[in-house]
Protein backbone atom coordinates (compact mmCIF):
# COMPACT_ATOMS: atom_id res chain seq x y z
CA UNK A 1 0.00 0.00 0.00
CA UNK A 2 1.23 3.65 -0.38
CA UNK A 3 2.30 5.68 2.07
CA UNK A 4 1.99 8.39 0.05
CA UNK A 5 -0.78 8.88 -3.00
CA UNK A 6 0.65 7.20 -6.01
CA UNK A 7 0.77 9.68 -9.53
CA UNK A 8 -1.92 9.65 -12.13
CA UNK A 9 0.49 8.06 -14.44
CA UNK A 10 1.41 5.21 -12.02
CA UNK A 11 -1.88 4.76 -11.20
CA UNK A 12 -3.07 4.36 -14.78
CA UNK A 13 -0.09 1.84 -15.78
CA UNK A 14 -1.21 0.17 -13.08
CA UNK A 15 -4.46 0.31 -14.68
CA UNK A 16 -3.20 -0.82 -17.81
CA UNK A 17 -1.71 -4.16 -16.91
CA UNK A 18 -4.55 -5.29 -14.90
CA UNK A 19 -7.05 -5.45 -16.70
CA UNK A 20 -8.97 -8.28 -17.77
CA UNK A 21 -10.08 -8.42 -21.77
CA UNK A 22 -12.83 -11.32 -20.37
CA UNK A 23 -16.47 -11.28 -20.30
CA UNK A 24 -17.17 -8.36 -22.88
CA UNK A 25 -20.04 -8.34 -25.77
CA UNK A 26 -16.92 -7.68 -27.90
CA UNK A 27 -14.06 -5.80 -28.88
CA UNK A 28 -15.89 -2.61 -29.01
CA UNK A 29 -17.61 -3.22 -25.75
CA UNK A 30 -14.98 -3.90 -23.97
CA UNK A 31 -12.76 -0.40 -25.75
CA UNK A 32 -15.54 1.55 -24.34
CA UNK A 33 -15.23 0.27 -20.48
CA UNK A 34 -11.82 0.69 -20.85
CA UNK A 35 -12.24 4.38 -21.85
CA UNK A 36 -14.37 4.74 -18.99
CA UNK A 37 -12.27 3.39 -16.60
CA UNK A 38 -9.76 5.85 -17.76
CA UNK A 39 -12.09 8.75 -17.85
CA UNK A 40 -13.92 7.59 -14.39
CA UNK A 41 -9.38 7.06 -12.44
CA UNK A 42 -8.94 10.55 -14.18
CA UNK A 43 -11.49 12.30 -12.09
CA UNK A 44 -11.10 10.32 -8.97
CA UNK A 45 -7.40 11.02 -8.76
CA UNK A 46 -8.00 14.90 -9.72
CA UNK A 47 -10.75 14.56 -6.51
CA UNK A 48 -8.79 12.82 -4.29
CA UNK A 49 -4.93 12.77 -4.28
CA UNK A 50 -5.59 15.52 -2.12
CA UNK A 51 -6.74 14.13 1.03
CA UNK A 52 -4.81 11.11 0.40
CA UNK A 53 -4.96 8.68 4.07
CA UNK A 54 -4.13 5.10 4.63
CA UNK A 55 -7.49 3.03 5.05
CA UNK A 56 -6.99 0.54 7.79
CA UNK A 57 -7.79 -1.97 5.53
CA UNK A 58 -9.00 -2.54 1.61
CA UNK A 59 -11.17 -5.73 -0.19
CA UNK A 60 -10.74 -6.69 3.65
CA UNK A 61 -12.55 -10.36 3.48
CA UNK A 62 -14.17 -11.19 6.50
CA UNK A 63 -15.35 -14.28 8.24
CA UNK A 64 -17.44 -13.66 11.62
CA UNK A 65 -19.72 -16.03 14.02
CA UNK A 66 -22.92 -14.55 14.15
CA UNK A 67 -24.85 -16.70 16.48
CA UNK A 68 -23.86 -19.94 14.83
CA UNK A 69 -24.19 -18.36 11.49
CA UNK A 70 -21.11 -17.95 9.70
CA UNK A 71 -20.92 -14.83 7.44
CA UNK A 72 -18.82 -13.80 4.80
CA UNK A 73 -17.96 -11.22 2.91
CA UNK A 74 -15.23 -8.69 1.17
CA UNK A 75 -15.45 -4.93 2.14
CA UNK A 76 -13.41 -2.62 -0.10
CA UNK A 77 -12.51 0.07 2.08
CA UNK A 78 -12.69 0.84 5.35
CA UNK A 79 -11.58 4.23 7.02
CA UNK A 80 -11.17 5.28 10.75
CA UNK A 81 -12.68 9.09 10.75
CA UNK A 82 -11.24 11.85 13.47
CA UNK A 83 -13.87 10.61 16.01
CA UNK A 84 -11.86 7.18 15.84
CA UNK A 85 -14.94 5.44 14.80
CA UNK A 86 -14.79 3.60 11.35
CA UNK A 87 -16.22 4.96 8.19
CA UNK A 88 -17.18 2.06 5.58
CA UNK A 89 -16.84 2.67 1.88
CA UNK A 90 -18.50 0.42 -0.79
CA UNK A 91 -17.39 1.42 -4.10
CA UNK A 92 -20.63 1.46 -6.96
CA UNK A 93 -19.61 1.23 -10.62
CA UNK A 94 -23.29 1.20 -12.09
CA UNK A 95 -24.68 3.79 -13.99
CA UNK A 96 -28.15 4.27 -11.46
CA UNK A 97 -26.79 6.47 -8.21
CA UNK A 98 -28.50 5.16 -5.37
CA UNK A 99 -30.54 7.60 -3.10
CA UNK A 100 -30.54 7.90 0.34
CA UNK A 101 -33.32 5.49 0.79
CA UNK A 102 -31.76 2.59 -0.70
CA UNK A 103 -28.56 3.08 1.13
CA UNK A 104 -31.29 3.20 4.57
CA UNK A 105 -32.39 -0.48 3.49
CA UNK A 106 -29.44 -2.12 1.93
CA UNK A 107 -29.18 -5.19 3.67
CA UNK A 108 -25.06 -5.28 2.57
CA UNK A 109 -24.82 -2.22 4.16
CA UNK A 110 -25.70 -3.47 7.67
CA UNK A 111 -23.95 -6.59 6.92
CA UNK A 112 -20.71 -4.57 6.58
CA UNK A 113 -21.37 -2.49 10.03
CA UNK A 114 -21.73 -5.87 11.75
CA UNK A 115 -18.86 -7.39 10.47
CA UNK A 116 -16.57 -4.25 11.25
CA UNK A 117 -17.60 -3.70 14.85
CA UNK A 118 -16.91 -7.47 15.68
CA UNK A 119 -13.43 -7.12 13.83
CA UNK A 120 -12.37 -3.67 14.64
CA UNK A 121 -14.09 -3.72 18.14
CA UNK A 122 -15.29 -0.15 16.58
CA UNK A 123 -18.77 1.15 16.03
CA UNK A 124 -18.83 2.43 12.31
CA UNK A 125 -20.14 6.01 12.13
CA UNK A 126 -20.77 6.26 8.70
CA UNK A 127 -21.85 3.89 5.77
CA UNK A 128 -20.80 4.84 2.44
CA UNK A 129 -21.50 4.39 -1.28
CA UNK A 130 -18.93 6.02 -3.35
CA UNK A 131 -20.16 5.81 -6.80
CA UNK A 132 -17.43 5.89 -9.72
CA UNK A 133 -19.44 6.75 -12.55
CA UNK A 134 -20.34 10.44 -10.97
CA UNK A 135 -17.49 10.56 -7.95
CA UNK A 136 -19.75 11.19 -5.77
CA UNK A 137 -20.25 10.20 -2.35
CA UNK A 138 -23.78 9.11 0.01
CA UNK A 139 -22.92 8.25 3.11
CA UNK A 140 -25.85 6.96 5.97
CA UNK A 141 -25.54 5.29 9.29
CA UNK A 142 -27.26 2.09 11.35
CA UNK A 143 -29.11 2.58 14.54
CA UNK A 144 -29.18 -0.45 17.29
CA UNK A 145 -32.83 -1.03 16.14
CA UNK A 146 -31.91 -1.35 12.83
CA UNK A 147 -28.64 -3.89 13.30
CA UNK A 148 -31.71 -6.18 15.25
CA UNK A 149 -33.75 -6.23 12.23
CA UNK A 150 -30.92 -6.86 10.32
CA UNK A 151 -30.31 -9.54 12.51
CA UNK A 152 -33.67 -11.21 12.52
CA UNK A 153 -33.84 -11.12 8.43
CA UNK A 154 -30.34 -13.31 8.59
CA UNK A 155 -32.02 -16.09 10.66
CA UNK A 156 -35.46 -15.66 8.11
CA UNK A 157 -33.03 -16.11 5.66
CA UNK A 158 -31.06 -18.91 7.18
CA UNK A 159 -34.34 -20.38 8.19
CA UNK A 160 -35.53 -20.35 4.40
CA UNK A 161 -32.48 -21.95 3.16
CA UNK A 162 -32.77 -24.94 5.92
CA UNK A 163 -36.40 -25.07 4.40
CA UNK A 164 -35.06 -24.94 1.05
CA UNK A 165 -37.84 -22.23 0.35
CA UNK A 166 -35.82 -20.23 -2.09
CA UNK A 167 -35.41 -20.15 -5.86
CA UNK A 168 -32.91 -19.22 -8.46
CA UNK A 169 -33.06 -15.48 -9.82
CA UNK A 170 -30.71 -15.16 -12.78
CA UNK A 171 -28.87 -11.88 -12.81
CA UNK A 172 -25.95 -10.45 -15.18
CA UNK A 173 -23.68 -12.24 -12.64
CA UNK A 174 -24.33 -15.72 -13.49
CA UNK A 175 -21.89 -15.49 -16.34
CA UNK A 176 -19.23 -15.35 -14.21
CA UNK A 177 -20.56 -18.58 -11.83
CA UNK A 178 -18.40 -20.96 -10.97
CA UNK A 179 -21.77 -23.26 -10.09
CA UNK A 180 -23.61 -23.26 -13.15
CA UNK A 181 -24.14 -27.22 -13.11
CA UNK A 182 -25.42 -27.05 -9.37
CA UNK A 183 -28.27 -24.36 -10.35
CA UNK A 184 -31.79 -25.41 -11.55
CA UNK A 185 -31.61 -22.34 -14.12
CA UNK A 186 -28.88 -23.86 -16.15
CA UNK A 187 -28.28 -27.29 -14.70
CA UNK A 188 -29.89 -28.74 -18.05
CA UNK A 189 -26.84 -27.46 -19.98
CA UNK A 190 -24.56 -30.17 -18.35
CA UNK A 191 -26.24 -33.09 -18.37
CA UNK A 192 -23.54 -34.59 -20.67
CA UNK A 193 -25.13 -38.53 -20.00
CA UNK A 194 -28.12 -37.86 -22.01
CA UNK A 195 -28.17 -39.03 -26.02
CA UNK A 196 -28.01 -35.96 -28.72
CA UNK A 197 -31.91 -35.34 -29.23
CA UNK A 198 -32.11 -35.43 -25.31
CA UNK A 199 -35.77 -36.74 -25.17
CA UNK A 200 -38.15 -35.60 -21.99
CA UNK A 201 -40.77 -38.41 -22.13
CA UNK A 202 -42.23 -38.03 -25.04
CA UNK A 203 -40.63 -34.96 -26.32
CA UNK A 204 -37.56 -34.11 -28.33
CA UNK A 205 -36.24 -31.35 -25.71
CA UNK A 206 -34.57 -29.65 -28.64
CA UNK A 207 -37.57 -29.54 -30.78
CA UNK A 208 -39.95 -28.23 -28.09
CA UNK A 209 -37.60 -25.36 -27.21
CA UNK A 210 -37.70 -24.57 -30.92
CA UNK A 211 -41.73 -24.82 -31.08
CA UNK A 212 -42.48 -23.14 -27.31
CA UNK A 213 -40.53 -19.67 -28.28
CA UNK A 214 -41.49 -19.36 -31.75
CA UNK A 215 -45.10 -20.53 -30.53
CA UNK A 216 -44.85 -17.92 -27.84
CA UNK A 217 -43.91 -15.13 -30.51
CA UNK A 218 -46.72 -16.05 -31.90
CA UNK A 219 -48.58 -15.52 -28.59
CA UNK A 220 -47.14 -11.98 -27.60
CA UNK A 221 -48.00 -10.88 -31.29
CA UNK A 222 -51.94 -11.98 -31.26
CA UNK A 223 -52.03 -10.25 -27.66
CA UNK A 224 -50.97 -6.91 -29.31
CA UNK A 225 -53.82 -8.00 -31.63
CA UNK A 226 -56.09 -9.01 -28.83
CA UNK A 227 -55.40 -5.68 -26.66
CA UNK A 228 -55.98 -3.06 -29.74
CA UNK A 229 -59.50 -4.68 -30.42
CA UNK A 230 -60.22 -4.91 -27.05
CA UNK A 231 -58.61 -1.03 -26.38
CA UNK A 232 -61.73 -0.05 -29.12
CA UNK A 233 -64.63 -2.49 -27.83
CA UNK A 234 -63.89 -0.43 -24.44
CA UNK A 235 -63.92 2.81 -25.65
CA UNK A 236 -67.27 2.18 -27.94
CA UNK A 237 -68.63 0.84 -24.48
CA UNK A 238 -67.54 3.55 -22.42
CA UNK A 239 -68.75 6.51 -25.14
CA UNK A 240 -72.00 4.62 -25.56
CA UNK A 241 -72.37 3.88 -22.08
CA UNK A 242 -72.56 0.38 -22.28
CA UNK A 243 -71.57 -2.58 -19.95
CA UNK A 244 -71.82 -5.20 -22.38
CA UNK A 245 -72.02 -5.75 -26.61
CA UNK A 246 -73.29 -8.26 -28.49
CA UNK A 247 -72.45 -10.06 -31.52
CA UNK A 248 -73.18 -12.49 -33.88
CA UNK A 249 -71.62 -15.53 -31.86
CA UNK A 250 -70.65 -14.15 -28.75
CA UNK A 251 -71.23 -11.26 -26.33
CA UNK A 252 -68.71 -9.58 -24.54
CA UNK A 253 -69.03 -7.55 -20.67
CA UNK A 254 -66.78 -4.99 -19.79
CA UNK A 255 -65.96 -4.42 -16.32
CA UNK A 256 -63.62 -2.63 -13.57
CA UNK A 257 -60.94 -4.77 -12.30
CA UNK A 258 -59.20 -2.83 -8.89
CA UNK A 259 -56.20 -4.03 -7.53
CA UNK A 260 -55.58 -2.88 -3.92
CA UNK A 261 -52.78 -2.56 -1.83
CA UNK A 262 -50.77 -0.55 0.93
CA UNK A 263 -48.94 2.55 0.89
CA UNK A 264 -45.15 1.30 2.56
CA UNK A 265 -45.08 4.74 4.33
CA UNK A 266 -48.60 4.46 6.06
CA UNK A 267 -48.60 1.01 7.08
CA UNK A 268 -44.47 1.59 8.16
CA UNK A 269 -45.63 4.54 10.93
CA UNK A 270 -48.99 2.49 12.17
CA UNK A 271 -46.83 -0.66 12.79
CA UNK A 272 -43.50 1.60 13.83
CA UNK A 273 -45.74 3.05 16.78
CA UNK A 274 -47.09 -0.46 17.86
CA UNK A 275 -43.44 -2.03 17.65
CA UNK A 276 -44.35 -4.23 14.62
CA UNK A 277 -42.88 -3.16 11.78
CA UNK A 278 -39.61 -5.98 12.01
CA UNK A 279 -42.88 -8.30 11.05
CA UNK A 280 -42.76 -6.60 7.80
CA UNK A 281 -39.70 -5.31 7.42
CA UNK A 282 -38.71 -5.38 3.33
CA UNK A 283 -42.25 -4.30 2.11
CA UNK A 284 -44.19 -6.60 1.01
CA UNK A 285 -48.08 -7.06 0.91
CA UNK A 286 -48.27 -10.41 1.04
CA UNK A 287 -46.97 -10.13 4.71
CA UNK A 288 -49.08 -7.15 5.86
CA UNK A 289 -51.82 -9.64 4.57
CA UNK A 290 -50.74 -12.26 6.81
CA UNK A 291 -50.00 -10.01 9.57
CA UNK A 292 -53.70 -9.49 9.44
CA UNK A 293 -54.11 -13.36 10.34
CA UNK A 294 -51.83 -13.63 13.32
CA UNK A 295 -54.04 -14.18 16.08
CA UNK A 296 -51.75 -12.42 18.15
CA UNK A 297 -52.84 -9.02 16.66
CA UNK A 298 -55.37 -6.88 17.97
CA UNK A 299 -58.66 -6.83 16.63
CA UNK A 300 -58.23 -2.67 17.07
CA UNK A 301 -55.09 -2.81 15.10
CA UNK A 302 -56.21 -5.13 12.26
CA UNK A 303 -58.94 -2.43 11.73
CA UNK A 304 -56.60 0.02 11.41
CA UNK A 305 -54.41 -1.38 8.93
CA UNK A 306 -57.36 -3.22 6.78
CA UNK A 307 -58.55 0.41 7.01
CA UNK A 308 -55.08 1.40 5.12
CA UNK A 309 -55.71 -0.94 2.61
CA UNK A 310 -56.48 1.35 -0.98
CA UNK A 311 -56.88 0.53 -4.55
CA UNK A 312 -53.51 0.79 -6.08
CA UNK A 313 -54.47 0.46 -9.96
CA UNK A 314 -57.41 -0.68 -11.75
CA UNK A 315 -58.02 -2.20 -15.69
CA UNK A 316 -60.94 -2.89 -17.38
CA UNK A 317 -61.22 -6.63 -17.70
CA UNK A 318 -62.92 -8.31 -20.72
CA UNK A 319 -65.04 -11.46 -20.79
CA UNK A 320 -66.92 -13.41 -23.45
CA UNK A 321 -69.56 -16.12 -23.74
CA UNK A 322 -70.99 -18.02 -26.47
CA UNK A 323 -74.39 -16.62 -26.83
CA UNK A 324 -77.55 -19.25 -26.31
CA UNK A 325 -79.32 -19.70 -29.79
CA UNK A 326 -83.23 -19.62 -29.05
CA UNK A 327 -85.10 -22.54 -29.68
Amino acid sequence: MFTTPPTLDELLKYYRENWESEGYKSKIDEKKHFELGIKILKEFYKINSKDYKIPIAIEYKFNIDLNGIVLAGIIDRVDKLPSGKLEIIDYKSGKRIPSIEDLDNDLQLSIYHIAAEKIWGILPEKLTIYHLRSNTTISTHRKPDQIKKTIEIIFDVLDDIEKRKFEAKESPLCSFCDFQQFCPEFAHRYKIDEPPQMILGEIDVLKAVKEYVETRKKIKELNVKVNEIGDAIIKYCEDKGFSRVFGEKYSIKVSKVEKKGYEEDEVKKLLEDEDLWHKVLSFDPKRVTSLLEDPNLSYELKRKLKDLEKVMSEYNQLRYKEIEKKK
